[in-house]
């Protein structure tokens, strides 16, 4: 009599019965097995593991039973370090050059239904589809592209007396090479874009963020409640739905991205709803949370609810739509699934920061009506007065602001802030 039961849904039992949080994945476009892992706290996360083949019931038992062995011993090992290369792979006899992972990597973020921008550097013209396709890849290759802009990157492989220019930490750029690194790792080859080095970018944003802050140079623009009021009020006039979501921000506080996940516009005493009251469904930074204006007065004089708010928040949505998935990073379907998690929430952040300031978007595409405020830095050499400066305003100046306003006007303390701005009490008072 056959067997009804698949070797995949065999080892998820038995890792089932171990009470183990883990389960064996077979992923469209993937040529490798994936562990699906559930953290404490609800989250999770998912990794290919290169050298485990889909295609292989031998290599499903195989990995079932190391995750089982790992999960019993006295001093378990991150089951992640399971996708490293071993001896008795026989994929991993010959190290995959940029070919074949360039080929891979698109196929498995096409798989996740996912944010396809990351994938740039792997196709086409992209930087590894340059680099030789005879030889090895190697983490040299990674960091090479991680640390050095694309411009001088693609001059050097061109002419390689070129000299490589350093890519500034604090530019939108770096953040997507870092997570160019990190789709790399997630693909399955963590050989070449290990977890070392993604701290260490990590520690270069973090590093440069405490040398500004040192020297008294911190980048943050906090522009005054009066200085607000005046920009919303002409940016109402100039264009009203974007009035309408900067008026959302700034009164409540919120991360520029929540505005679209809002579930209930303000009540009778001005509260909003943002995102879901559920742990399954997370389509915002932090979850679901009550959020209250300050000052009250704004959700009147911007008429932030009732009627005109829905007309503004049913058509910011349909100029941008979110894009919502389930664990696996399908299209959502609330016939089919339970998770529901928003895979876009960065774009829509981007868009609002491109509204009001940003190198990489049109000038056209940028309010015209633009929101400025002073920053103080150190003073100059041989100087004793510190020295300001007047920047442009950037989306999150306007939550910083509201911060800022909850501690000079409210008798709120640092949990209640924190708790309306979707935080803990430790990183609001880290923050503010």
């Amino acid at each position: 009599m056959p067997c009804l039961v698949s070797p995949l849904e065999r080892a998820n039992g038995i890792l089932r019965l171990h009470d183990l949080p883990l389960r064996i994945r077979v992923r469209r476009h993937s040529q490798w097995l994936s562990v699906y892992e559930i953290l404490p706290g609800g989250g999770t996360r998912e990794r290919a593991m290169r050298g485990y083949s889909a295609q292989s019931d031998v290599d499903v038992q195989r990995l079932c039973d190391s995750l089982v062995e790992q999960g019993r011993s006295d001093r378990p090992q991150p089951w992640t370090a399971l996708a490293e290369p071993s001896a008795g792979s026989a994929a991993h006899l010959a190290a995959p050059c940029w070919p074949e992972i360039c080929a891979a990597v698109v196929a498995f973020q096409r798989g996740q239904g996912v944010n396809m921008n990351l994938v740039g550097p792997f196709k086409g013209k992209g930087y590894f589809c340059l680099l030789p396709a005879d030889r090895a890849a190697t983490e040299a290759d990674v960091r090479r592209f991680a640390l050095h802009s694309s411009e001088s990157l693609k001059a050097r492989l061109e002419d390689p007396t070129a000299p490589l220019i350093p890519m500034a930490t604090h530019r939108q750029g770096f953040r997507q090479k870092r997570e160019v690194v990190s789709l790399l790792r997630r693909g399955g080859y963590g050989a070449v874009a290990p977890e070392s080095l993604s701290e260490e970018l990590k520690g270069m944003v973090n590093r440069k963020k405490g040398a500004l802050v040192a020297a008294g140079e911190s980048r943050r623009r906090i522009p005054s409640t009066a200085a607000i009021q005046e920009w919303l009020d002409q940016v109402v006039e100039e264009d009203p739905l974007w009035g309408w979501v900067f008026a959302m921000v700034a009164t409540y506080g919120l991360r520029p991205h929540e505005v679209w996940h809002i579930a209930e516009l303000p009540d009778a005493q001005g509260m909003v709803s943002i995102g879901v009251a559920a742990r399954h469904i997370k389509v915002t930074k932090t979850g679901f949370r009550v959020a209250l204006p300050l000052p009250a007065e704004w959700v009147e004089r911007y008429q932030l609810g009732g009627a005109k708010g829905e007309q503004r928040l049913e058509e910011l949505r349909r100029r941008y739509v979110p894009k919502f998935v389930n664990e696996d990073g399908q299209p959502f379907d609330s016939e089919r699934d339970l998770v529901k998690r928003c895979d876009n929430n960065e774009r829509l952040g981007a868009v609002c920061c491109h509204k009001l300031r940003s190198s990489d978007a049109k000038a056209e595409f940028e309010l015209k009506t633009k929101l400025y405020a002073w920053v103080e830095t150190a003073p100059a050499q041989g100087k004793k007065k510190a020295q300001k400066r007047k920047e442009r305003c950037v989306p999150y100046d306007l939550r910083h602001a509201y911060a800022i306003r909850a501690r000079e006007t409210t008798t709120w303390n640092d949990a209640d802030v924190a708790a309306v701005m979707g935080h803990s009490p430790e990183v609001h008072r880290r923050t503010y």
